[in-house]
C-alpha cells in the first residue's frame, strides 16, 4: 500500500499489525487513524492513504484478529477500545483524525465516546450507532450462534468472503482480483474466521439475551439488569451514551443503496453526534463506500479533515 510501509506493533498484549505513512515534510497537521471493517483488512484505505499523507502521518492497522493481526480475545468493543487507545498513544501519543468504517466506525465511535482527549475529528462511514434493523442484518444473530457460522466458513471457504462482499455491493466499480484474493486469504484461517466472529458475538449475544429477558414473565428484574449493556454501538445501550461523544467536527458519509445500513441508520448516527456533524449521501453506492467509489470518498474525506 504504498507509500506506507508495514510493520509490527504491540500493545496491551496484542500484536497488531500496522500501516504506517509520514509526509514529505514535517508538518503539525493533526495525523489520521484509519480503521477498516470486515471481511476486509487496512488494505480497504490503499486509496485514501496517498491523499492523506501527503500532508498528515497515517496509520492504518488490521483491527485485532484480523488482517496479520494478532488473534488475541476478547473481542467485547470496551476492550477493542482500549487496545486502539493504546495504539494510538504509543504511535502518536496524541490526538488522531479518525476514520472508519463497518466495524472501524463503530468502534471509531466507541473511542470517542470512551477516550474524547485522543479524537479531534470523526468521519463515519457506514456503520452504526445506536440503531439498526436486524431484518436487514440477519447475518448478525446468525454470526451469534455457536459452531453454524465456523462450519459455514469451513465449508464454504473463499466463497463465503466474496459472497459477503457481492451480497451488500451496489456501485459500477469493481474490486481488483488481487485485493480480493488478499481478503478471502485473510478470513480463510480458522483462527481469523473465530476473531471476526467474535467481533459479532460480543455485541450481538447481549442483546439477544436482553431480549429473552424481557420475554420471559416473572424473570428477576436484578437478573436483567446484570445483563451486559454493551452493543454493536460500542458504548452504553441508553440513550444518553450519546452525549458522550464530544469532537470538534464530524462527517457520516453514507453509500445509499446499503442494502444492510439503509440511509436512515447513518442519519441517526448524524443525529447522536449532534450540531457539528455533516452527512453525505453517495446514490448507487453499497455498503462497501471506500473501494466502491474511492473517487468522491478520498477528496470528500480529505477535505473535510482539512478545512478549517
Amino acid at each position: 500500500m504504498p507509500p506506507a510501509a508495514s510493520g509490527f506493533v504491540a500493545v496491551e498484549g496484542v500484536r497488531f499489525h500496522v500501516w504506517r505513512a509520514a509526509p514529505p515534510r514535517r508538518r503539525r497537521t493533526t495525523p489520521a487513524l484509519l480503521l477498516h471493517g470486515v471481511p476486509e483488512t487496512a488494505l480497504a484505505w490503499r486509496a485514501l492513504v496517498p491523499e492523506l499523507v501527503k500532508d498528515r502521518a497515517v496509520i492504518a492497522p488490521d483491527l485485532k484478529g484480523l488482517g496479520d493481526s494478532e488473534a488475541r480475545g476478547p473481542y467485547d468493543v470496551s476492550t477493542l477500545v482500549n487496545e486502539l487507545a493504546a495504539l494510538v498513544l504509543h504511535e502518536i501519543d496524541g490526538p488522531v483524525d479518525v476514520v472508519g468504517h463497518d466495524w472501524g466506525g463503530v468502534l471509531g465511535l466507541a473511542l470517542a465516546a470512551a477516550r474524547p482527549d485522543l479524537v479531534r475529528r470523526l468521519v463515519v462511514v457506514n456503520a452504526p450507532y445506536r440503531e439498526f434493523s436486524v431484518l436487514r442484518a440477519p447475518h448478525l444473530p446468525f454470526f451469534a450462534l455457536p459452531v453454524a457460522p465456523e462450519a459455514l466458513f469451513r465449508l464454504g471457504g473463499e466463497r463465503v468472503v466474496r459472497g459477503m462482499l457481492r451480497a451488500a455491493w451496489r456501485s459500477e466499480w469493481t474490486l481488483d482480483d488481487e485485493v480480493l484474493d488478499h481478503y478471502c486469504r485473510s478470513y480463510a484461517d480458522p483462527q481469523h474466521t473465530a476473531a471476526m466472529l467474535g467481533y459479532y458475538r460480543a455485541a450481538t449475544r447481549p442483546r439477544i439475551a436482553q431480549a429473552v429477558d424481557r420475554l420471559v414473565p416473572g424473570r428477576p428484574a436484578a437478573a436483567r439488569s446484570a445483563r451486559p449493556r454493551s452493543g454493536a454501538d460500542g458504548a452504553a445501550a441508553d440513550s444518553s451514551s450519546a452525549a458522550r461523544i464530544r469532537v470538534e467536527r464530524s462527517l457520516v458519509v453514507w453509500g445509499a443503496a446499503d442494502p444492510v445500513l439503509p440511509v436512515w441508520v447513518g442519519e441517526s448516527v448524524v443525529r447522536d453526534l449532534g450540531a457539528n456533524c455533516s452527512m453525505v449521501t453517495l446514490p448507487g453506492v453499497g455498503h462497501f463506500a471506500p473501494e466502491e467509489a474511492p473517487a468522491v470518498v478520498v477528496p470528500t474525506v480529505a477535505e473535510f479533515l482539512r478545512a478549517s
